[in-house]
């Protein structure tokens, strides 16, 4: 049996046991009620796992995502903060003022970062056919862009990892950095966020 059929069924068998509803949905993204595309979700409120069966990148995505799912069901001590700051993000990025929410921003950073550790651990726990160095890439890049955000108020339309957004994440570092370099933007990772108009 493939890596990657041993892992789904191992998720199937996790979702089963936590009562989650688990997803594989058509096409190479997923639309959310609210109109943007995702590369996958993990809802707790609704308890449904999901993940595109026709990207290429399903497999990192169903990995990321069944990380959630892992924070989750441990009642991680940023996943149980950032569900709480879940809606004043939301209502920021809308134009609505919101007290503290850099901090509030930085929780669901470090969450993120959280998650990207876990996703390794599990790519090689179930030996899956990803390579690391790249996907370690793919993830500082994302987990940077929460500073950005701060700056744009405005969510990607397409996620800093993308392959389209390649001369973004190829400048960023292929191992995982202590929590204090993931503060700022470095410059010349800023410069192609911008350049990006991500």
């Amino acid at each position: 049996m493939k890596a990657e059929d041993v892992f789904l069924r191992h998720v199937k068998s996790e979702c089963e046991k936590y009562n989650v509803t688990f997803l594989a949905k058509k096409g190479k993204s997923i639309k959310l009620t609210n109109g943007s595309y995702v590369g996958g979700y993990f809802d707790s409120v609704m308890k449904e796992l999901a993940y595109p069966i026709q990207s290429k990148y399903y497999l990192q995505y169903l990995t990321h995502e069944f990380s959630h799912m892992q924070q989750w069901h441990e009642k991680c001590d940023l996943w149980l903060k950032s569900e709480k700051y879940e809606y004043d993000i939301s209502n920021w990025l809308a134009g609505k003022p919101i007290e503290n929410i850099f901090s509030k921003i930085d929780t669901l950073k470090l969450l993120e970062l959280d998650c990207e550790k876990r996703t390794v651990k599990n790519i090689k726990k179930f030996h899956l056919p990803i390579d690391i160095p790249t996907y370690i890439q793919t993830a500082n890049s994302y987990i940077l862009f929460h500073n950005y955000m701060k700056e744009t108020r405005k969510w990607c339309v397409i996620s800093p990892g993308d392959i389209r957004h390649k001369s973004l994440w190829s400048i960023c570092p292929n191992t995982f950095k202590p929590v204090s370099y993931y503060a700022s933007i470095p410059k010349k990772i800023y410069k192609q966020f911008v350049l990006l108009d991500i």
